[in-house]
């Protein structure tokens, strides 16, 4: 049977691709976009083309495809990790590994922890808020900026950097768009070049003093690889953050039952997060281009052809999981692929778990009868990034010393 096309260039099938995508693997293995471009549906397919040295991430063309051929925003993304060709990309990776420690990461996770409860008491007298912008973008931003050593007074100002740089990769894009992005890349470099010159001359216990130190130990980390770094580490923290503990927040709204075993279970953390990365993940999809001509998955590719890889059908693949439309926090299958695969398996996964791991149950403890009043519900269509427009919720609000 022929593949199936997917209306990807439709909002409605975004808001639940599930189905279609179901109906997808009954005639093959792949689907195909409009354009005929492949769609991969089962995990195992994923990971092979995830992981293929030939197969790399689109990098520059990305850009190219939103009309961004020159200026600021380009030419970061021109430094930036996930654009770097193979060895580069070891050479970056290894050299950022040494600073990114789980010494790093624990370090964060207290300081998100307290910082969530404090939220939480802000909206819990009136019993309701807005998920996104009362909670969920703030712990991201919170934690990635205690992780840098970004200090507390200046994270108004990195938000408005990254309201512009985000939409660098918007679709369909438009001169404002372009501008916005342009303009907050800008922004963005001269903090971080301000912040870089402190540490510096004052460094601290965060991941910018130790990659000043990579930068100063003579390991071939430039200063420029060094900012457009940093910037990398700012710009990819939040988004898919928020969009995870958002989609969190709907998820338990919807199963009640599973709410309870949180509230009961503190035992159960760290397999809720993974539950609610497989069932929602924060990115839908990514693409890879073929390097050289190949055949893959069952298809032939001619040099900078691109795959479609949907994470969103991955992690339903019944291959794998085990009735995989069913949100179950007791699950405990972590092999999902919300950070992705290969050797472009997500840098800051970690302190992305240790965010959510604090976060999450949180929210889900201190609010109970939690109950979506936004309606009709919406997500936003086109971007990689699953998220909702907007996420109001009423709830019983209950008390931080009731936990325990």
């Amino acid at each position: 049977m022929a593949p199936m096309t997917l209306p990807l260039r439709t909002a409605d099938f975004w808001q639940n691709p599930y189905p279609i995508l179901d109906e997808a693997r009954t005639h093959d293995r792949i689907a195909v976009g409009e354009s005929g471009e492949p769609v991969t549906l089962a995990i195992d397919d994923l990971e092979v083309v995830s992981g293929h040295p030939l197969m790399a991430p689109l990098g520059l063309d990305a850009l190219d495809r939103l009309g961004i051929t020159e200026g600021p925003f380009r030419a970061w993304r021109r430094l930036s990790l996930n654009a770097q060709p193979g060895d580069d990309h070891a050479r970056l990776r290894g050299l950022v590994g040494r600073a990114f420690t789980p010494r790093q990461v624990q370090r964060v996770r207290p300081l998100v922890h307290e910082h969530a409860h404090r939220l939480l008491d802000a909206v819990a007298g009136a019993g309701e808020m807005d998920v996104i912008a009362d909670y969920a973008h703030d712990i991201p931003l919170y934690g990635i900026c205690a992780f840098l050593g970004i200090d507390e007074g200046d994270r108004d100002e990195i938000q408005e950097f990254m309201v512009g740089t985000d939409e660098g990769f918007s679709w369909p894009m438009t001169d404002e768009r372009k501008q916005r992005a342009n303009d907050g890349i800008v922004a963005l470099y001269e903090y971080v070049d301000r912040l870089v010159v402190r540490r510096r001359s004052d460094p601290g216990d965060d991941l910018v003093s130790a990659l000043v130190h990579v930068e100063e130990a003579g390991d071939r980390l430039t200063r420029d690889e060094l900012l457009a770094m940093v910037v990398n580490i700012i710009g990819g923290a939040v988004g898919s953050s928020e969009a995870a503990i958002s989609n969190a927040a709907y998820l338990f709204s919807l199963h009640p039952d599973q709410a309870q075993i949180v509230r009961d279970d503190p035992t159960v953390d760290r397999d809720v997060v993974e539950e609610c990365l497989r069932y929602a993940p924060p990115f839908r999809s990514t693409r890879r281009k073929a390097l050289e001509p190949l055949d893959i998955i069952g298809l032939h590719l001619d040099t900078g052809a691109t795959i479609l890889v949907s994470r969103q059908a991955a992690n339903r693949d019944p291959a794998r999981f085990v009735d995989p439309h069913r949100f179950d926090v007791r699950r405990g299958d972590y092999r999902h692929a919300s950070f992705g695969h290969g050797a472009h398996f997500c840098l800051g996964q970690a302190l992305a778990r240790a965010n959510l791991t604090e976060a999450i149950p949180t929210m889900i403890r201190r609010c109970t009868e939690l109950e979506v009043t936004t309606d009709p519900i919406r997500r936003d269509p086109f971007g990689p990034v699953e998220k909702f427009d907007e996420l109001r919720v009423r709830f019983v609000p209950r008390p931080r010393d009731d936990l325990g």
